[in-house]
């Protein structure tokens, strides 16, 4: 993900009420932490997530599924280099 992108999620998440951020020691710095809002949609939208995923890997067969993993693995790996 990058740094715009990023940014804009976390943005996003406060807004909503789910993020608590605070300066760290640095003027760059920011320390975030999950908020018990933030805990609860995680927990409310968590079993849709993993029906979907179940699905998909359903659809795709298990060994497909192993080498989407891999792949999103090695593309994740290249980028963060």
């Amino acid at each position: 993900m990058d740094s715009t992108t990023l940014t804009r999620t976390l943005a996003l998440m406060n807004r909503q009420g789910w993020l608590a951020t605070r300066p760290g020691t640095d003027r760059r710095e920011r320390l975030i932490r999950v908020r018990r809002a933030g805990e609860a949609e995680l927990a409310a939208v968590l079993p849709h997530w993993e029906t979907v995923q179940a699905r998909l890997r359903a659809e795709l067969g298990d060994k497909r599924w192993d080498n989407l993993m891999n792949l999103i693995n090695e593309v994740t790996a290249t980028v963060t280099e």
